[in-house]
């Protein structure tokens, strides 16, 4: 973490110092900042496939092994999900680039510091079939389970943009790049979920089997790396990717008011500010 933020440091004074060299050779800076709102729901079935994936496994276990602390016998003969989702986020943001073109250029090199708050907020029904390896006597779980994944992160990115007729009053323009957030990212963000259902068979009388826990995506990472089955390999930090449309408007020689919208780990709408130097 120290070697990151060093590294950091060093590399904007590096571009710092650099900079009345690179503007005494034509190029110029645009300094901005931005506010962005930002969702999986336009996803769709993609989105929710992909959540109903990630979360299928936790709860299966979690809820299979609250039922066998109580029933050692009874052992999983099948479990059907069906998960519905909502999420929102926001994103701040400012931003560093160089346009080595000058004022007319096309092309592009921007840095810029992201504080991103992501929320997805899953609902599963969960139907659990189970038998008894002794008596093959068999019982059902029915139930509901709730579950709230936060991602906190700070996060750093390099962007490559291509402004399209950038001398017009008003144009567009397309962004593409990617970045790291920083390792504290893995502390602050969590996944939380709570399950409640029915438990009932033939010689089980009917009972409620409700259980919740809160785990940071650290603790998440750890467990995973102990896993001798395991053998992908979890980074320290959230990698983000960003592909984006947008259009600016030039409101004075240096003044710039622009909004966009694509992919950023999701999908995301922003609108703000720039100052060309």
């Amino acid at each position: 973490m120290r070697a990151r933020h060093l590294f950091l440091i060093f590399s904007v004074a590096l571009l710092l110092a650099g900079a009345p060299a690179l503007m005494a050779q034509g190029g110029h800076f645009e300094l901005s900042g931005h506010y962005g709102r930002w969702s999986l729901n336009i996803l769709g079935n993609s989105a929710e496939k992909l959540l109903n994936d990630a979360i299928d496994t936790e709860i299966q276990d979690r809820i299979l092994e609250n039922i066998q602390a109580d029933y050692p016998n009874l052992s999983l003969t099948s479990y059907d999900q069906a998960l519905e989702f909502d999420s929102s986020g926001d994103d701040f943001g400012v931003g560093f680039r160089w346009y080595p073109g000058g004022r007319r250029g096309s092309f592009s090199l921007g840095v810029s510091v992201e504080r991103s708050t992501f929320r997805v907020l899953p609902t599963a029904t969960a139907l659990m079939g189970l038998q008894d390896t002794v008596t093959s006597e068999t019982a059902t779980f029915d139930g509901t389970a709730n579950a709230s994944a936060i991602i906190k992160a700070t996060s750093f990115l390099l962007t490559f943009r291509w402004d399209i007729i950038p001398r017009a009053v008003v144009h567009p323009y397309i962004t593409f790049g990617g970045g790291i957030s920083t390792s504290r990212a893995l502390d602050d963000s969590t996944l939380a979920y709570s399950y409640s259902g029915q438990l009932a068979g033939s010689s089980i009388p009917a009972e409620t089997v409700e259980g919740s826990e809160t785990k940071t995506l650290r603790e998440l990472r750890d467990e995973a790396l102990a896993d001798p089955d395991n053998d992908f390999p979890i980074p320290n930090f959230i990698p983000f990717l960003q592909l984006n449309l947008g259009l600016k408007v030039r409101l004075m020689r240096s003044v710039h008011l622009f909004v966009d919208g694509g992919v950023f780990n999701g999908f995301m709408a922003s609108a703000g500010i720039a100052l060309r130097i």
